[in-house]
């Protein structure tokens, strides 16, 4: 039976050797169980720098994949953080604990339910799920001070960006499906959006519109 105590200590160091410093990102990763985010038959690669598949033919980023991502996100505990692409709810509990509050959506309907029963029980109350098409962001709850995507679009979304705050920070992964993508940390200064490329991934693509019966 895996030691999931011992193998977060071992994620934690691996995150360490990434290049991962910022103490709240860090005290995060070691305090989420990602155990309970992952298929019961896979528990065993909970902690492994690997994606791990799910329902609706989705998958879960590898924690170190997407430490790449939160680093330059770099959430505050002021900030109301907006997500897109739940999955299995793991990144929204994350963000949980470094930021105020969390508005999550999920465009597969199964999958946001699951999401929002993990973070039911481990009491995580400052996450708000939605079954939405999130690429059309939150109009109602803009703006917000932090956007992630969690996975890859082929062009930066404009109507995405336009609901950051001023000083806020998106972060993405941007190019095509079958290609490395650049993750662009985009901030907004009144007017104008300075983008700054901080590395290379490979996500899955982040589909338009919300699933219909899944």
């Amino acid at each position: 039976m895996t030691d999931y105590w011992e193998a977060r200590a071992g994620l934690i160091l691996n995150l360490r050797q990434l290049g991962v410093t910022d103490p709240d990102i860090l005290r995060a990763f070691e305090t989420v169980p990602h155990e309970k985010f992952v298929p019961e038959d896979f528990g065993d690669y909970a902690y492994r720098e690997s994606s791990l598949p799910i329902a609706c033919g989705q998958s879960i980023t590898a924690p170190g994949l997407l430490a790449q991502l939160l680093v330059p996100l770099a959430p505050q505990g002021t900030n109301k953080v907006l997500e897109v692409g739940t999955g299995s709810g793991y990144s929204a509990a994350l963000l949980s604990r470094m930021a105020r509050r969390v508005f999550s959506i999920e465009k597969y309907r199964t999958l946001a339910s699951g999401a929002q029963g993990r973070w039911q029980g481990l009491g995580y109350t400052n996450i708000v799920g939605l079954n939405e098409d999130g690429l059309m962001g939150l109009e109602q709850q803009a703006p917000f001070e932090r956007i992630l995507l969690t996975g890859s679009v082929g062009e930066v979304p404009e109507e995405l960006v336009e609901q950051l705050a001023d000083g806020g920070i998106a972060v993405m992964a941007v190019g095509a499906p079958s290609d490395r993508q650049a993750i662009l940390r985009i901030e907004r200064a009144d007017d104008s959006f300075i983008e700054t490329e901080t590395g290379t991934v490979r996500l899955a693509p982040l589909s338009p519109g919300r699933a219909r019966g899944a």
